[in-house]
């Protein structure tokens, strides 16, 4: 019992940790342990226990909403309860059981001690490398291709919610990792605005390589350079981009090494771009406000909660009916069929169904793998040593995939049950038939209770521009007001903004793996070119964004009127993204183009400002014209959507039709 504690303890510390290691392992140890002395407690009710286990799984499944991987530690804590559940024999023989298990979650907690040490707040720097990586690499594929290179925000969204993990406390010390977070959201931006200048204008390479450095500087917590023949072209590089894009480059350099040793009390002022990060809520009061969001029924998150907890239940009841498989397995496990439909179900389709297939192909492997080895005669230092070597590949292929790891993870459970004197015959063939059961059960269970993304889309998107319709009159508003603009509420709104892009675009990258995808609402073409228009509307926010005034000689006071008429409109295209009525293109484009009296700097090509215009307030008027043909666009791709019907029906009328010709 205290191996089991340790080794599923010992997973639980290993899942993309974002805290420091010795506080994963003790938040984990201690969960684990509660749940394994509640499944004590709650044995002696039998199948009455099936009302307990199903809102324990359900919020299991409902943690998904803090992370993948603290979904997963939920998952375990869970498996924690199922396994003296069913298999303690009494009060007093389950507490000594719990005991050991808790006495190996003990031991995990306190080999976190043991060096290597690693460097401070090493999760969020290693988070904060990959967004310079991207950058970098943003910068070649401009470099190779002037306008090839596409945007991408997941490495910024992790790296935020890295931050985000902190607690206050820890935030002063902390000061330049949130500064290189806020530039890196500058320089993204300024890339965004010079796109397809091509390596003519911008020497992309030598700024890679740039970037490049500042990300191993982060990541290893030792100062870095890029080449000098590198740093030699940037330093003569001249033009109104280099005067864009080099000071930012040295800010990110600058930060890097401040954040090279970080000291208590020697951090510097947060950077402007994430205040509301910075001085926002602590890990606790956001992960509560994330659970509350997933415990909305229309969210897909709650769906998954409740897969979970149905799933989970009927596994553990269908176990225990016939977890013996007529005397040829070890009878009152049902728990190793609930164990695999919890690890099996996944919010999406693709990979609930990979691991369906590929878990009990990898369990029945190593079943036989095992039963095989212990034909031969072992003794019980044999058994030991062995139990200990695959617990080792255990750990070492975690992240190999499910065929991989549960060849050794169920060879480990079958020596390690032979080594407590159960035969290996019923273990061998009864974890396989459990783990068949539990995957059935989870992909009958998927399919009974689904999540389609083609469904999902149009809400997400409706979600997305109705947040647009808030953040852009605030915006547009501090352009003609300097002293209006709240940096703190826009930047929390623009997380909003930016977490809800991110689930849309992942939820249309999971289209094409689901069975359903063509009955949305847009065929795959027109949804190509839909997200391309959300992504210009994306873009041109943040250019206004970066070039908000900051002197009362600078604001420009016509947009003020522009304001509410780009609420309306988003507002309007999120009806229509609902299902409402189409808007007309061209609306917008009448309201803004009156707008300024000398609106030559505002029209795309017009090469100088005219009079009374400053080169500030020009730029301000090309970034809100390059918003407006943005939502214009977008507007045209949504209207032109709507006048024809739904992508699935028409498809299937098309085919009826045709058919009733023949």
């Amino acid at each position: 019992m205290m191996s089991v504690g340790t080794f599923i303890c010992g997973i639980g510390t290993l899942l993309t940790p974002l805290r420091h290691r010795f506080v994963n392992a003790l938040v984990m140890a201690l969960a684990f342990s509660c749940a394994v002395a509640l499944g004590v407690v709650v044995q002696p009710l039998h199948w009455y226990f099936l009302l307990v286990l199903a809102p324990v799984a359900f919020l299991g499944g409902l943690w998904w909403a803090l992370g993948r991987a603290v979904g997963v530690r939920a998952y375990l804590v869970v498996i924690g309860l199922l396994i003296t559940a069913d298999l303690s024999p009494g009060m007093a023989a389950g507490f000594e059981m719990a005991k050991w298990i808790a006495a190996g979650c003990a031991l995990t907690v306190l080999v976190q001690l043991l060096p290597p040490y690693g460097r401070r707040y090493a999760a969020q720097r290693r988070k904060l490398a990959d967004v310079y990586r991207f950058l970098a690499s943003y910068a070649r594929q401009e470099a190779e291709a002037a306008g090839s290179a596409r945007p991408a925000s997941a490495s910024f969204s992790a790296a935020r919610s890295a931050l985000g993990l902190l607690p206050q406390f820890a935030r002063p010390t902390a000061a330049p990792l949130y500064g290189l977070l806020g530039e890196a959201e500058r320089i993204r931006r300024t890339f965004y605005a010079g796109q397809g200048a091509g390596a003519g204008r911008v020497p992309y390479r030598s700024v890679a390589e740039a970037l490049e450095a500042v990300a191993r500087t982060v990541a290893r917590g030792r100062p870095a350079k890029a080449p000098e023949a590198c740093l030699a072209e940037l330093a003569a590089w001249q033009g109104s981009s280099a005067e864009r894009l080099l000071p930012k480059i040295a800010e990110a350099e600058r930060l890097a090494g401040l954040a090279v040793d970080l000291r208590r009390g020697e951090g510097p002022t947060p950077h402007q771009e994430v205040t509301a990060l910075y001085s926002g809520a602590g890990p606790l009061s956001g992960g509560v406000h994330r659970l509350a969001a997933a415990l909305k029924p229309g969210d897909p998150l709650f769906r998954h909660a409740v897969r979970v907890g149905v799933g989970t239940t009927v596994a553990e009841a269908a176990g225990r009916a016939v977890g013996d498989f007529w005397g040829h397995g070890l009878p009152a496990h049902g728990f190793w069929a609930a164990l695999t439909t919890m690890l099996v179900l996944f919010p999406d389709y693709e990979h609930t169904f990979a691991r369906g297939i590929s878990r009990p192909i990898g369990t029945i492997i190593g079943a036989f793998i095992a039963w095989g080895l212990l034909q031969f005669d072992w003794d019980h230092g044999a058994l030991a040593v062995a139990v200990v070597v695959l617990t080792v590949l255990s750990f070492l292929l975690l992240r190999t995939g499910q065929h991989v790891l549960n060849v050794v993870l169920t060879a480990w459970l079958v020596f390690l049950l032979r080594d407590t004197g159960t035969p290996e015959g019923p273990v061998a063939f009864g974890r396989p038939a459990d783990t068949v059961l539990g995957a059935l059960i989870a992909m009958v269970i998927f399919l009974l209770l689904p999540t389609w993304h083609h469904q999902h889309v149009p809400v997400l998107l409706a979600r997305w521009l109705r947040l647009q319709a808030r953040l852009l009159p605030l915006v547009l508003t501090g352009y003609s007001d300097v002293a209006a603009v709240d940096r703190a509420g826009m930047e929390t709104l623009r997380s909003s903004v930016r977490r809800v892009h991110e689930e849309l675009s992942e939820a249309v990258g999971k289209l094409p793996h689901e069975p359903r995808s063509h009955r949305g609402r847009w065929s795959e073409a027109e949804l190509r070119r839909v997200m391309a228009g959300v992504e210009d509307v994306h873009h041109a926010t943040g250019l206004l964004v970066e070039h908000l005034p900051d002197r009362e000689d600078d604001v420009v006071p016509e947009l003020t009127e522009f304001a509410a008429p780009v609420g309306d409109h988003l507002s309007a295209l999120a009806d229509t993204a609902d299902g409402g009525e189409p808007v007309p293109p061209g609306a917008l484009r009448a309201v803004f183009d009156p707008l300024p009296a000398s609106g030559g700097p505002a029209r795309p090509g017009a090469p100088e400002p005219a009079d009374g215009v400053s080169p500030v307030q020009a730029r301000a008027l090309g970034s809100c014209a390059k918003l407006v043909t943005a939502i214009e666009t977008l507007t045209g791709e949504l209207d032109a959507a709507a006048t024809r019907p739904p992508h699935g029906r028409g498809r299937g009328r098309g085919r009826r039709a045709s058919g009733t010709a023949t």
